[in-house]
């Protein structure tokens, strides 16, 4: 508020970096892939944390491409999933008004079982989910 032009002018070089960055990550997101097993996984997710309909693999799954081409990767990883599910589904789930569980702890712990413990992992939850 003191000095609105210094401060444009000192944001001035990030914005243009960011501006850069955005712009290819805009180009390179078609070219992102995102494995099968990857998908599986989310799916899993979805249904064990009882996820109604297909919005929030979907989210995941864009979310995830998204978050790959702005760090210029071309293949979306368990990490990358790890690191958007939480606001991707938290408004998702439905609530229990009798639940003591925050419901990020919910998503934490599915998320640690299904992509820490890698394909073993994600059948052991589909067996147990089933």
């Amino acid at each position: 508020e003191r000095d609105p032009q210094t401060f444009k002018a000192e944001a001035a070089a990030e914005e243009d970096r960011l501006r850069q960055r955005l712009v290819r990550a805009k180009k390179m997101l078609p070219r992102v892939q995102i494995d099968r097993s990857v998908l599986r996984r989310v799916a899993e997710l979805c249904l064990q944390l009882r996820i109604d309909g297909h919005r929030g693999e979907l989210t995941i799954a864009r979310a995830t491409r998204a978050l790959a081409a702005f760090e210029g990767r071309s293949r979306v990883g368990a990490g990358d999933v790890k690191r958007v599910a939480l606001m991707s589904l938290r408004h998702r789930l439905r609530r229990d008004p009798l639940e003591r569980i925050d419901s990020g702890i919910r998503i934490e712990q599915a998320l640690e079982t299904l992509f820490s413990g890698g394909e073993t992992g994600a059948r052991r939850i589909a067996t147990i989910s089933h």
